[in-house]
């Protein structure tokens, strides 16, 4: 299987490109694609950088250049639910853009409010590891960070987690037909103190999701 991992930040796949160790490296658009060959799986990773449009951009590259049979995107994000818990590890069942209105994503191209991550990808994180959180994703640009906005998340989309690229990553994986999964460790609760999470923070926790990759895909 030819696999695509791709992050928002250097931290967030840096440690796992050099656990992977690339045979062959490529560079699109000013980025660079990182591809590895472990046992009978191909990955290709690459940092698309921060935001919706990056990520979108990137993503299509990785899926035209490389024709990956599943996109895994990983990183870190806030968790807003009553049941996340800082680094507890989500799988995103389904992914919304919370800063579209909903009538917008429905009625106008691509029709859809929520896109659905891959099944089989659910399955083979969750069967691994029980502690796993399943749950709703929303993609917005910027930082959440105020009560009343996330009391609105939660009201209007019933969102557990959010983040600025998995809804944008997912719907390009929609559009072209490609299996998708986001899996995101949460580094703070989306409130005023989420912009003070230091990158050492972040680099313990993402070492958590290197680790679960690992072990799924018999990584050593």
């Amino acid at each position: 299987m030819k696999i695509g991992i791709i992050s928002a930040m250097d931290l967030e796949i840096q440690p796992l490109i050099e656990i992977l160790v690339p045979v062959q490296t490529f560079e699109y658009l000013g980025r660079k694609f990182y591809v590895s060959k472990q046992g009978a799986h191909q990955f290709v990773l690459l940092c698309s950088g921060q935001g919706k449009t990056n990520s979108s951009v990137f993503t299509q590259v990785l899926i035209d250049k490389f024709s990956p049979d599943l996109v895994l995107n990983i990183g870190i994000c806030g968790g807003i639910s009553s049941n996340s818990c800082l680094s507890d590890i989500y799988l995103g069942k389904k992914y919304c853009h919370y800063d579209i209105r909903k009538k917008q994503s429905q009625l106008k191209f691509p029709y859809q409010l929520f896109y659905e991550a891959d099944k089989d990808a659910i399955h083979l994180f969750s069967k691994h590891d029980s502690s796993l959180k399943i749950g709703t994703f929303g993609t917005g640009e910027g930082f959440v960070t105020e009560h009343k906005q996330r009391s609105s998340l939660i009201n209007d989309f019933h969102i557990d987690c959010v983040d600025m690229e998995s809804a944008s990553i997912a719907q390009c994986c929609f559009l072209n037909k490609i299996r998708f999964l986001s899996i995101r460790i949460v580094s703070d609760k989306a409130n005023s103190q989420a912009v003070n999470i230091g990158e050492m923070e972040q680099k313990v926790l993402m070492s958590k999701i290197f680790n679960l990759i690992c072990l799924i895909y018999k990584i050593e």
